[in-house]
């Protein structure tokens, strides 16, 4: 279920960025980020409500499956951070998460969607190449790894 970001999924995005990314975001930062009016972010639950019980979706713990963390002033928005944990990557939870966000900004009138991508990450890129994301410019070596730099590749995504 992918519903909006709450303070309490914090601590669950800071472990999945600290899985995925050399460069994470931590809890503290997370909750600045929320404190701010231009912050947007969704979550993918992995809980699946039990009819059963009379308890509510705030009610149940969290599991969080994935993430996206963005950005967005005026007709803008910028993808600040978009990861799947590794227990539940390859199943189209990335993919969902993105469809929500661009369905979120097109109601929102967001006309440019921007983002940031590491030039190795093939799967990233062809996800975002599918939804209409094109390259418009790479910061050389980046993204600074224990194997080697990496470069970043911009890209952009124009509703018209």
């Amino acid at each position: 279920m992918i519903r909006a970001i709450r303070t309490g999924d914090c601590e669950a995005i800071a472990a999945i960025e600290t899985q995925i990314f050399d460069t994470a975001f931590d809890c503290g930062r997370l909750l600045n980020f929320m404190k701010t009016r231009a912050f947007c972010g969704f979550v993918d639950d992995a809980n699946i409500p039990n009819t059963a019980h009379k308890l509510n979706n705030l009610d149940m713990p969290s599991n969080l499956a994935g993430y996206l963390l963005a950005m967005i002033t005026v007709d803008e928005a910028e993808i600040l951070s978009i990861a799947v944990s590794a227990e539940h990557q390859k199943c189209g939870r990335g993919e969902r998460l993105l469809d929500y966000f661009l369905a979120y900004t097109a109601a929102q009138d967001v006309k440019v969607v921007f983002l940031e991508v590491a030039a190795d990450n093939v799967s990233a890129l062809t996800l975002y190449h599918r939804h209409g994301f094109a390259e418009f410019g790479r910061r050389p070596s980046y993204y600074k790894r224990t194997d080697g730099d990496c470069d970043a590749i911009m890209m952009r995504r124009s509703s018209d």
